[in-house]
C-alpha cells in the first residue's frame, strides 16, 4: 500500500528531472564547419593513439618471452 502511494508521489519529481536533463539536446546542422584537413589530422592522431600500445607489445614480444 505504502509503495504504491510513494511511487505516485515520486513520479512527478522523477519526470521533472528527466525533462530538465533532456532539454539541452539541440537537433540540427553543425554551427561550425570542420575542414577536411583537420578531420584527417585528428582521425590519424586517434588511430596512432589507439595502435601505439599494441604495436609496442608486438615489437617487444621477444623481450617479454625472454628471447633476445
Amino acid at each position: 500500500m505504502f509503495q504504491n502511494s510513494a511511487a505516485k508521489l515520486l513520479m512527478p519529481a522523477v519526470r521533472g528531472v528527466w525533462q530538465k536533463r533532456c532539454q539541452s539536446v539541440v537537433s540540427g546542422p553543425p554551427t561550425q564547419h570542420v575542414s577536411t584537413a583537420e578531420k584527417v589530422i585528428l582521425g590519424g592522431g586517434m588511430c596512432v593513439a589507439a595502435m601505439f600500445i599494441p604495436a609496442w607489445v608486438l615489437l617487444h614480444i621477444r623481450e617479454y618471452r625472454g628471447l633476445k
